[in-house]
């Protein structure tokens, strides 16, 4: 393997595709990134075998060839090499590199075959803007579980039905949803995908503002965006009957400033994560009471809000309401109740783009 190309791309595509590397793996061969030379170019590969990366790199290749390296190493390497061109020539497991001044000379893991995933199912293809999809995945993808013990909860659940694509996530204490009208008319596919999973393909979309196509097969999601493809495993399992938790009614709806109630919870939540992380919000008239207490002191703050309903008191972790409000860009929204010990519901004043829900806390 032999070929010339400039320092900067290179590890520009390295970063890109460890981010599919395992913390930890018993095969040596995964910890590394596979770098291909074909006449085409490079072509770079990671994977822990449920998340796979790959990026596709103009190089001008003499003579093509395969060799893996240690996946970070190779990265930390590339970051201090000069800004110049590169050339690398592989003897046996050596890649001697060359960069400006810089000589350097990398021992290869040795392997017989890198891992590979192979999809089974017939391919549903979603179109959908990249900047669009970006933002239903920020604005759901928060709210998936850190908690592995509930496996399906870490990953996100992906429903296209019809001309709608619908994102939900929850980790029983928040739930997310958000919805987009595309030109995918006559899909029917629900899958779960893995959140870390869905925050790389958010990161891909910043690169462009084209179309790109979801690819989903019966194990397998598929994404290309430019020079960079991600593929990963679906999680296993029967995701939650989100319809059933979604209130039908409401007995008290309040229409409240979004950046006024963001700013206001912020405040809050500093006293409030000194003793039992909880803010309480007393709705009355048209005023909404929001106070915290703990051993370091007690705070109040109210605002004019506009409420139909019944009086409330309810209480909740202010992390959680800081979580939605930050992704709601709409000036106004509704917050509906129905008790105490009900979930408030977070929806938009017009259409039907989101919908968060929050389980309150019991407080004595």
């Amino acid at each position: 393997m032999k070929f010339t190309m400039q320092t900067e791309d290179l590890a520009s595509g390295v970063l890109s595709v460890i981010k599919a590397l395992p913390a930890r793996s018993a095969m040596p061969v995964l910890e590394g990134v596979m770098i291909e030379a074909t006449n085409e170019g490079l072509h770079l590969t990671c994977s822990d075998l449920m998340f796979q990366k790959e990026c596709f790199l103009p190089a001008t290749v003499e003579e093509e060839g395969t060799c893996i390296l240690k996946g970070k190493f190779l990265a930390d390497i590339l970051r201090k090499l000069p800004n110049e061109p590169l050339s690398a020539e592989l003897e046996g497991l050596i890649l001697k590199i060359k960069s400006g001044r810089v000589r350097q000379r990398l021992q290869c893991i040795e392997f017989d075959e890198y891992p590979t995933m192979r999809a089974k199912g017939d391919v549903v293809d979603i179109r959908v803007n990249a900047q669009q999809l970006k933002n239903m995945i920020d604005h759901t993808v928060f709210a998936v579980s850190q908690d592995d013990s509930r496996p399906v909860l870490t990953g996100a659940l992906v429903e296209a039905k019809e001309d709608v694509l619908t994102f939900v996530a929850t980790d029983s204490f928040q739930f997310a949803m958000t919805s987009l009208h595309t030109e995918n008319a006559g899909v029917d596919k629900h899958t779960i995908v893995q959140g870390k999973v869905l925050n790389e393909i958010a990161k891909m979309a910043e690169e462009t503002e084209k179309d790109v196509t979801l690819s989903m097969t019966q194990t397998h999601l598929t994404v290309q965006i430019n020079d960079t493809r991600l593929t990963a495993r679906l999680l296993d399992g029967n995701y939650i009957d989100y319809k059933r938790i979604i209130p039908k009614e409401c007995k008290t709806r309040v229409l409240v400033n979004t950046a006024d109630l963001y700013t206001m919870t912020d405040r809050a939540q500093l006293i409030a994560r000194e003793g039992n992380n909880s803010v309480v919000l007393h709705f009355e008239g048209d005023t909404l009471t929001m106070s915290a207490e703990s051993f370091v002191g007690r705070g109040e703050d109210t605002m004019e809000v506009s409420i139909v309903g019944d009086p409330i008191d309810i209480a909740f972790n202010p992390k959680y309401i800081i979580n939605i409000l930050r992704n709601i860009s709409d000036e106004t929204v509704y917050l509906e109740f129905n008790s105490p010990i009900s979930p408030c519901v977070i929806r938009p004043v017009q259409g039907d783009a989101y919908l968060y829900l929050i389980v309150p806390m019991r407080v004595y």
